[in-house]
């Protein structure tokens, strides 16, 4: 969350001390004509002498003044220049402010102000670094001048370098941060040809939804389901347009009715009025949270990051404000994404399918430090997924649905309300569905929509593996290769 107080301060501090300054300049100006000629009159009249400013004799256009008249106008270019930037810096907070509670009220708003309204404050913040680069350059010779009577370039050029830095860097970086999420999966696609249960079971979702099919299906090893427009990076390339990513290891523990559900909840996303925000809004807003969050973490670490703080603080106050209309939104889509799973198929099943998820998803964690503890002794897990079923039977008690209540789900572009809410909205608790919720080895698992599929899971728990040992740094011994396990249960 972005402090005010280090917002305003950001945006306000060098209008305010240009604003201060060249006043306090001005009036020594101003004190100094006075004593000058108090000196040549001394009985020059008080009200004629308080009366006497540099904006009064430059009006005579003396040529023998042009030199104090023209640092008068540089001085009054500041003061402008302060006022200007202090005015349009609280203005652009303001409307960011406006918008933000504006779309809060309607929801379409987010679809008109956010892309338009993230470009206009970079282009204003570029404006504001150029106003303010020159008010601090004026503001610091003129302060040099009457404190030391003398100027140090260096430390103006400083202060000009420093301000052409920013501003190329947000040229550089600003401009390009509305951009759209990026999934990632460790799978990969599968045809109509390769899985025609699976496709065929989504399809007839679809169409009894009245929904838009996705383009592609991909069938990977995270413990999550998703539709979404973002482009998805697989193990076999990048997938762009609308896909549909399939966990294969939650595919194990539940049952083809809770599968159906879980589709019929992400497929009810690009149902009516909610599509339109699932292809043109929440894919465009996830990934610029996850680029200003790049740059913000850039900017703790160079100079040249730093360069950018006050304009990362501002798009943050305006990322921060939308986000509480995005929150408010998401909510009411995610409940009715439940319904369309309860259309599919009913109230129970969605119910148990979510508590199921929410319970045993996080079990992935420790198949990925089993995979880890396995790499280093120089050996290999056969199928992950398997593992993760089997580690998730260990652990299917009733105390695994302890504290899940205020539990959100991880999402690559959505945002989730806590389970206690969604099962709320459907009128049932947690006892309601503890017992299928539990039931983790069920007869007809969702597993059985993939022909084939032990092949397919070995192959990415290969690719999974190498993908741990090249971000881990794991050293294989070349001489004995890894030696497979078989399937483990993790502890």
């Amino acid at each position: 969350m972005v402090s005010r107080l280090r917002l305003f301060v950001l945006v306000l501090a060098i209008p305010i001390v240009g604003l201060v300054a060249s006043g306090r300049i001005q009036a020594y100006y101003n004190s100094q004509l006075r004593s000058a000629a108090r000196a040549e009159v001394p009985d020059l009249h008080f009200e004629t002498l308080s009366h006497l400013t540099l904006d009064g004799i430059c009006k005579t256009a003396d040529p023998r003044l042009e030199g104090i008249c023209a640092d008068n106008r540089n001085l009054k270019l500041i003061y402008g220049g302060a006022v200007g930037a202090g005015g349009i810096g609280l203005m652009m907070i303001l409307l960011i402010r406006l918008a933000g509670a504006a779309a809060q009220r309607n929801r379409r708003l987010l679809l008109v102000f956010f892309k338009p309204g993230f470009y206009l404050i970079a282009v204003l913040l570029v404006g504001l670094v150029l106003v303010n680069a020159a008010v601090a350059m004026a503001t610091l010779y003129y302060t040099e001048l009457v404190l030391f009577e003398r100027v140090h370039p260096f430390i103006i050029l400083a202060v000009g370098a420093g301000a052409f830095l920013g501003i190329t860097a947000m040229i550089t970086h600003l401009f390009s941060l509305v951009r759209k999420a990026e999934a990632k999966v460790i799978g990969k696609g599968v045809s109509r040809e390769e899985a025609p249960s699976l496709w065929q079971k989504v399809e007839e979702i679809a169409l009894r939804l009245g929904a838009l099919r996705p383009d592609q299906i991909v069938v990977g090893l995270d413990p999550t389901f998703f539709v979404t427009e973002a482009d998805v990076a697989c193990l076999d390339g990048k997938r762009t347009g609308r896909t549909l990513s399939c966990s294969l290891p939650l595919c194990r523990i539940l049952t083809v009715a809770e599968f159906s559900s879980i589709i019929g909840h992400e497929l009810g996303h690009y149902h009516g009025e909610d599509a339109e925000y699932s292809r043109k809004f929440y894919p465009i807003y996830r990934g610029t949270v996850a680029s200003l969050e790049a740059l913000r973490q850039a900017g703790r670490r160079t100079f040249r990051g730093a360069a950018l703080l006050p304009a990362i603080a501002v798009l943050s106050y305006f990322l921060e404000c939308f986000a509480t209309a995005e929150r408010l939104i998401g909510r009411q889509r995610e409940l009715a994404a439940d319904q369309a799973g309860i259309l599919v198929t009913d109230t129970k099943t969605v119910a148990a399918a979510l508590v199921k998820v929410h319970a045993f998803s996080g079990v992935w964690e420790r198949v990925t430090q089993a995979a880890v503890g396995v790499l280093k002794e120089k050996r290999m897990l056969v199928n992950a997924s398997k593992t993760f079923a089997g580690a998730v039977r260990e652990s299917s008690s009733p105390s695994a649905l302890e504290g899940l209540s205020g539990k959100e789900l991880s999402h690559p572009t959505d945002s989730h309300p806590p389970l206690s809410d969604r099962l709320q909205a459907m009128g049932l608790g947690l006892e309601d569905v503890a017992a299928p919720a539990l039931d983790v080895y069920p007869a007809e698992a969702a597993i059985t929509l993939f022909s084939d599929v032990e092949p397919l899971e070995e192959k990415m728990s290969d690719a999974y593996q190498e993908l741990l040992i090249r971000e881990l740094g794991i050293e294989l011994n070349e001489e004995a290769p890894a030696e497979e396990l078989p399937e483990q249960n993790p502890g």
